[in-house]
């Protein structure tokens, strides 16, 4: 959905939800594009497809996270199509040039992860100067949308007045509370007063009350790793780990869950066009493994999460209120998964 809006006034449609891909082939980035509307390529890999996307004149609608915020240790340039390839004292590739000479529709800054409290740090990075317009791309811990800290990062975005990327970070849930709902809906207001972009990109189904409060792109992720930026889990103390099970997107709970939490209920049940050509719904997914989740299934359960979602979107986003289809949905989810004995996430009871 096109969203169109006036610098320093109020935006006069909805913006848009589309697909995070990491690792994918352009097939998979074009069949994405058809049912969302817009995708998002990720990282090296995501601009090696969209260059031949761009070959093809086939780019429109496709946009890159440089996700430079996942690179450990020291830093180095990526291998890309022009140089050689050799550790050699090249110079620091450049994400912005790249996009901008690609034509994207949003040209978005590296992102180095941000830890809670690194004021100086987002300073910088809000401040940084760039020969073209840029979303400034910010991979924040969520800790900065808690009650502690959402203050700062609010009075920094007044203060730099920059179009703004999010990426948001933690083992789980980044959203997690009610005070970081809170948080995200600062941010949120802050974008409608102003008329900055604001951005949640690799983020779950939250993006999409999101965009309904004024967010102008949530690009929300078809695997659990893109879904948020991840950080260490603690083991469990009796050193067992738990089976495997295909994580599904359940329309009706507005969420991912794995397969086998699905047994014997009836959200099972989906119309979607992946589980009507299957014939069988997410009972397929009733599945764990000791060993990682096969690619057969992996795949399966993928083109399942993005007709199933695309669907969901279009739903909401076609509503004559799309805040009120929302609301009515998630009080859905809630009673459902009360009765079913499912967890959801907490997003959805205080959202509001």
């Amino acid at each position: 959905m096109v969203e169109r809006r006036v610098r320093g006034g109020a935006r006069s449609s909805l913006g848009r939800v589309q697909a995070y891909l990491g690792r994918c082939g352009a097939a998979d980035a074009l069949a994405n594009r058809e049912r969302f509307g817009g995708v998002t390529l990720q990282g090296v890999h995501g601009l090696k497809v969209a260059r031949v996307l761009a070959r093809a004149g086939a780019l429109a609608g496709v946009d890159l996270d440089p996700a430079a915020y996942l690179a450990r240790g020291r830093t180095r340039a990526p291998v890309v199509e022009g140089q050689l390839g050799l550790d050699l004292d090249l110079p620091v590739f450049d994400w912005v040039e790249a996009q901008a000479e690609l034509g994207v529709p949003v040209v978005r800054t590296a992102g180095p992860r941000l830890r809670v409290g690194q004021v100086d740090e987002l300073k910088a990075e809000l401040h940084r100067d760039y020969p073209v317009p840029v979303s400034v791309t910010l991979a924040l811990d969520a800790g900065w949308l808690g009650s502690r800290h959402s203050g700062a990062l609010a009075e920094q975005l007044r203060a730099a007045d920059r179009d703004v990327s999010l990426v948001l970070g933690a083992p789980f849930d980044p959203v997690d509370s009610s005070y970081k709902v809170l948080g995200l809906r600062r941010l949120l207001r802050w974008s409608s007063r102003t008329g900055r972009r604001l951005e949640l990109l690799r983020t779950g189904p939250i993006g999409i009350p999101a965009i309904a409060a004024g967010a102008n792109l949530a690009a929300i992720g078809l695997s659990s790793s893109t879904r948020h930026l991840g950080g260490p889990v603690a083991r469990r103390a009796d050193g067992v780990r738990p089976r495997r099970s295909p994580q599904v997107f359940v329309p009706r709970l507005l969420h991912w869950q794995r397969g086998i939490d699905l047994r014997g209920t009836e959200v099972t049940d989906c119309g979607c066009a992946a589980c009507a050509r299957a014939g069988s719904g997410l009972r397929r997914f009733d599945l764990a493994y000791d060993t990682p989740v096969p690619a057969d299934v992996r795949t399966a359960a993928r083109e399942h999460d993005s007709h199933a979602l695309a669907g969901l979107v279009h739903r909401v986003m076609g509503a004559a209120d799309p805040r009120d289809e929302l609301a009515r949905l998630r009080q859905d989810a809630r009673e459902l998964a009360a009765d079913v004995d499912i967890v959801v996430p907490k997003w959805l009871g205080s959202w509001d």
